[in-house]
């Protein structure tokens, strides 16, 4: 059941600021609450126990998406989590801290709140056969080349066969119990084509002291170059791999706060 959790939180001194670059400390926060709250073990393999985590992260930000500023209303950060069996307890862990650190600034916590939660077999069910769809990429979103594949590189085009290729992945990996149709793989290289963009790039840093990833913010969108070919249990699959990248983010990094997008953003 991929769950979405909300933190919203407040400085602890007005006016304060974070660090530009809090990805990082925001996931060193959140499996220090881990260890804290449940045990040592759990927080370990949510660090080191797949290569694939079973949670994503945003960096803080404020309610214009945005690295909080002085003026900045409301601060959060949210966590993703894909496993069924950890949604319970990371929503306890994160509810048992009324303090946040992030660089020398101090936090209280306002609210945790879990604001959306949805089996993998209803998200799949319940999607309409969809034939468009539209992302907001609020932290950049990047793809990296596997280690046979010559020098490695940084892949920053969102393009479809990359990003649905990879919820994809990511869906097989915690959800097997909810297959997804047999075909996905041939519609997604065959028939979804990229039509409109408005994307910059931009450098995020995933661990401090490590060179800084680039990757794309911005909007992306795309369709089914012919409909008619694909079934409707099929479009209707590619539209749960849209909302399920609300909880798994896009591409690589996700859990250092890269990835983070919205659905059909306005």
């Amino acid at each position: 059941m991929p769950a979405r959790i909300i933190v919203t939180i407040s400085p602890a001194s007005a006016g304060a600021l974070p660090p530009p670059h809090t990805g990082p400390a925001v996931n060193a926060a959140i499996l220090a609450a881990v260890r804290d709250g449940l045990s040592p073990e759990a927080s370990a393999y949510l660090h080191d126990g797949s290569s694939s985590r079973p949670f994503a992260v945003t960096p803080l930000l404020d309610e214009r998406q945005r690295t909080p500023a002085r003026t900045s209303e409301h601060v959060r950060f949210e966590v993703g989590v894909l496993r069924d069996e950890i949604v319970g307890s990371m929503l306890a862990a994160l509810s048992s801290r009324d303090r946040w650190r992030f660089g020398s600034t101090d936090y209280t916590t306002q609210s945790v709140d879990l604001v959306e939660a949805e089996p993998y077999a209803n998200l799949l069910a319940a999607a309409p056969p969809a034939t468009s769809w539209a992302f907001g990429l609020v932290t950049p979103v990047s793809f990296a080349t596997g280690r046979g594949d010559g020098a490695r590189r940084q892949r920053i085009l969102p393009d479809p066969e990359r990003v649905f290729g990879t919820l994809a992945a990511r869906w097989q990996i915690w959800a097997p119990d909810s297959p997804l149709p047999p075909d996905l793989d041939d519609a997604i290289d065959d028939h979804l084509e990229l039509v409109d963009m408005r994307l910059a790039t931009t450098e995020y840093m995933v661990k401090i002291g490590a060179p800084k990833r680039r990757g794309c913010v911005g909007f992306v969108s795309y369709t089914l170059a012919e409909p008619a070919g694909v079934p409707p249990g099929t479009r209707s699959a590619i539209e749960s791999l849209a909302r399920f990248a609300c909880y798994a983010g896009i591409g690589d990094r996700t859990a250092s706060g890269m990835g983070y997008a919205v659905i059909d953003p306005d």
